[in-house]
């Protein structure tokens, strides 16, 4: 965890997978590539000594001492009851901290998030602060109540109940989560500039969305309803989010069909009806190609 004080300009770029995290920490727990828990201090870690990327998301809770670390080349100073949060193209370093600097450390992969039925509403301002704010300032007792859920999930890492282990995990993971989007919400609630009109058409199409996802997946339903054209719905989008009008649209529509096929009973044929697709097999196609499997094979796996 100890920064050398090289330069960041001078040094290359490192990409760093999550599998190599758990390869090179000590006192480390992991569910396959997807999720690690580890605790940092000082002396044990050199993950983020140098400039690196992480293929997942990444959150740090200082626990003692104090630290300076560099995300996308900004330098916060990070104390005990800071959180940080990371997502996966943001570009960490770890400037110095001092000798009694020690922290909780967790990545977590794109896959794992989306198999966690996360509410949408809830999650979406999560996300939308990693890389605009990704400080947050909390009290000892949010802290308390993080670290006890981490030690949970470390705890059934390690457990010998396999047939419903990656379960628990999840449900003890969504439960941080929400922890989480509570701790955001509340550090919003502080004074803050007005939001401007991006901000504002960002959140009646994300509300939009939300009422329509099940049925409508044209961006220019959307921009139609907002008085506005698609193009300039998804240049404000983009500039919000970082995603793209119809990257929402998608993965909104995946992570409703995920919820229907694993909780509802419904047939495959029954939520592509539902989900407005003209056949089954078009919402098969669909569902492949933003999950990599077919709606059949992710509703056996469970």
């Amino acid at each position: 965890m100890a920064g050398n004080g090289t330069n960041p300009q001078h040094e290359s770029l490192h990409k760093v997978s999550i599998s190599r995290i758990k390869k090179e920490m000590d006192d480390v727990f992991y569910l396959s590539d997807d999720l690690v828990i580890a605790a940092l201090d000082a002396a044990n870690s050199t993950v983020v000594d140098y400039p690196a990327t992480i293929d997942g998301f990444l959150a740090i809770v200082m626990m003692t001492g104090e630290a300076t670390v560099s995300i996308d080349l900004k330098n916060y100073t990070v104390r005990p009851n800071h959180i940080i949060v990371c997502s996966p193209d943001s570009i960490v370093r770890m400037v110095k901290c001092s000798t009694t600097a020690s922290a909780y450390f967790v990545a977590f992969s794109k896959s794992f998030i989306n198999d966690i039925q996360l509410d949408l509403a809830t999650s979406l301002p999560v996300f939308m602060r990693f890389g605009k704010a990704p400080v947050i300032v909390v009290t000892p007792q949010d802290v308390e109540e993080i670290r006890l859920v981490f030690q949970l999930i470390k705890t059934m890492l390690r457990s010998d109940k396999e047939r419903y282990r990656n379960e628990i995990i999840r449900s003890l993971f969504t439960t941080a989560f929400y922890i989480m989007a509570e701790l955001n919400r509340r550090d919003q609630t502080g004074p803050q500039a007005k939001p401007g009109r991006s901000e504002v058409l960002f959140d009646e199409f994300m509300s939009l969305l939300q009422r329509h996802n099940t049925r409508e997946r044209n961006v220019g339903f959307y921009a139609e309803r907002m008085n506005i054209t698609p193009k300039y719905l998804s240049t404000v989008v983009k500039e919000v989010s970082g995603k793209t009008a119809a990257r929402w649209i998608d993965e909104s529509v995946i992570l409703e069909a995920k919820t229907l096929l694993k909780y509802s009973g419904l047939s495959i044929q029954e939520i592509a009806a539902r989900l407005n697709f003209s056949t089954q097999s078009f919402f098969g196609k669909y569902f492949k190609q933003h999950t990599g499997t077919s709606p059949s094979h992710y509703k056996r796996r469970g």
